[in-house]
């Protein structure tokens, strides 16, 4: 049966060829991780409300997408995956990240860009 193949290149430049049966659940779960591996590097790349010279900013704007890349993976996993510990895990992942979305996402706002001491 031929295959489908996506290309997925991550934050390292590692690039993952995938060949899946087109309309397989495993062709859908490598599809969905390539769309979150791109809308994750995208986000991560444009820094939202942060100047790349502000330290603290700069980590909290690359980890709001990177958090929520992790929140959107696990969900595919919940959706796909077979295994019991990983669905407990792909959960927990969940539940955790998005705590540490919040918490990044409001030091964000309460330090709108260009109030924070650059380089600290």
């Amino acid at each position: 049966m031929p295959g489908t193949t996506h290309s997925m290149t991550g934050m390292t430049g590692l690039k993952m060829d995938h060949t899946a049966a087109p309309g397989t659940p495993v062709a859908a779960f490598q599809h969905g991780m390539d769309s979150v591996m791109v809308v994750m590097d995208e986000g991560m790349r444009r820094m939202e409300g942060a100047r790349p010279d502000d330290i603290d900013a700069s980590f909290a704007a690359m980890m709001l997408p990177h958090h929520q890349g992790a929140v959107d993976m696990a969900r595919l996993q919940l959706l796909y995956g077979k295994d019991p510990a990983l669905r407990r895990l792909a959960q927990s992942i969940i539940a955790e990240q998005q705590v540490e979305i919040q918490q990044m996402a409001a030091w964000l706002k309460q330090h709108p860009v260009g109030t924070q001491n650059p380089g600290k």
